[in-house]
């Protein structure tokens, strides 16, 4: 099926009133992943430093989860502090890591301190210790492990990113298939679509239209040669794998109207099997009531089983309509699954920036991951042009500019 927008629920969220604010802590990492679009120039923050971001992101992005990323914010030597500050400041705390210095033991002091969830980043092309070389089924493994650790302490949501490489799509399914495997464990799955610039066929130019070398920045390559993975693409292999699976809300683009920069959807489903999605419908339903009740939208849910209420939506939303039919078929053949539990995995996709051929970027139309930069809201994604170079770039093809400036060096001296 093609992603159609007038089947899809556009998310409402905006630059003062989104689901979602980012906190990074530090921009020191335990890893070096493929693709990461942070390097290390300033180190951990201090307590106050991250006080002051968290206090910004309850008055002007009204969020209602902060998103502890980095870097990685289980090394930040402040984060059971922080977390107990985003609680008590009324939001939910969600840490975003690669869950290699994830404990039981630091599970259970999270938790104590107010943890709602973690969004954990695992793909096969981290470079982990012992997980070199592995497929993505290999590495589910891997995944698994995390799954099993955070649902014994109970309690605590997780979702699942991996990036997706060229060489890594057709490994999609192999994710997806673990995830449904675990609905009641894993309360989601992210795919973002990988993106690189390079420097063999662009140049960089800085708010003042001077070159800059921006080899700097850790997501440019020399080159690539590779056709790269888009949105639309990520979800027709899902949905090539799962049937029962409809994307039901998206973000649009900054430059495009026919982009789809996150597209988001939940099947429903048991242990045994996906009876269907929820549609359009119900994602509105979820936004503006979960907003007019608590002043907030909605990013997370903090449970997975949902139970078979989510069915009463299928007078008014057509794709709950066919998971509810798909249900009661799957009960009278088989009675004994009416007493298996019902649960909602969400599925979304994330489209990285995409240059455009006057040089600027189709960035995610009202991005729920802004983060604090210099007393004001920017892309987390480019933070890195900030702090090298003052701004955003603009990256342009080499033959379209005849003779450019030199390039001048980053200045790591910017924070």
């Amino acid at each position: 099926m093609t992603l159609d927008k007038r089947n899809m629920y556009r998310l409402p969220w905006s630059m003062n009133d989104n689901a979602i604010a980012w906190l990074e802590v530090s921009d020191i990492c335990n890893l070096a992943c493929e693709g990461c679009y942070r390097q290390r120039i300033t180190g951990h923050k201090t307590f106050e430093q991250v006080k002051e971001e968290v206090l910004f992101f309850k008055r002007w992005r009204n969020a209602d989860n902060v998103s502890i990323a980095g870097g990685e914010p289980l090394i930040y030597p402040h984060i059971l502090d922080l977390v107990a500050l985003v609680k008590q400041n009324k939001m939910k705390p969600v840490i975003l890591t690669n869950a290699l210095a994830l404990t039981p033991e630091l599970l259970k002091e999270l938790k104590k301190a107010g943890l709602a969830g973690f969004t954990i980043h695992i793909d096969s092309h981290q470079g982990r210790p012992q997980w070199r070389n592995k497929t993505e089924k290999e590495t589910n493994e891997l995944r698994q492990q995390c799954a099993d650790m955070i649902a014994r302490e109970k309690g605590l949501f997780v979702v699942f990113n991996a990036t997706v490489y060229p060489s890594t799509y057709h490994e999609i399914p192999d994710i997806l298939r673990w995830g449904q495997a675990n609905i009641d464990k894993v309360h989601g799955l992210v795919f973002i679509t990988y993106r690189t610039a390079t420097t063999d066929t662009a140049v960089a130019l800085d708010n003042t239209k001077r070159a800059v070398d921006f080899g700097k920045l850790s997501y440019v390559r020399d080159h690539f040669d590779e056709k790269f993975v888009t949105g639309p693409e990520v979800a027709q292999i899902i949905e090539e794998t799962c049937p029962e699976y409809e994307a039901s809300a998206y973000l649009g683009g900054t430059l495009n109207f026919d982009s789809f920069k996150w597209t988001a959807g939940a099947t429903v489903g048991s242990r045994r099997k996906v009876y269907g999605s929820v549609g359009k419908r119900t994602m509105e339903l979820a936004q503006a009531g979960h907003h007019l009740f608590t002043g907030t939208y909605l990013a997370y849910l903090s449970q997975a089983k949902i139970g078979r209420k989510v069915f009463a939506m299928a007078a008014l939303d057509k794709t709950v309509g066919k998971a509810w039919r798909n249900y009661i078929g799957d009960v009278l053949r088989h009675p004994g699954h009416l007493f298996d539990s019902v649960y909602v995995q969400s599925i979304g996709i994330i489209q990285a920036p995409d240059v455009q051929p006057n040089g600027q970027a189709d960035m995610c139309d009202s991005c729920p991951d802004m983060t604090y930069y210099d007393g004001k809201l920017i892309n987390s994604c480019r933070m890195d042009e900030y702090r090298l170079f003052g701004g955003f770039l603009t990256v342009v093809d080499k033959d379209k500019i005849s003779q450019p400036e030199p390039a001048i060096a980053a200045d790591p001296s910017r924070n």
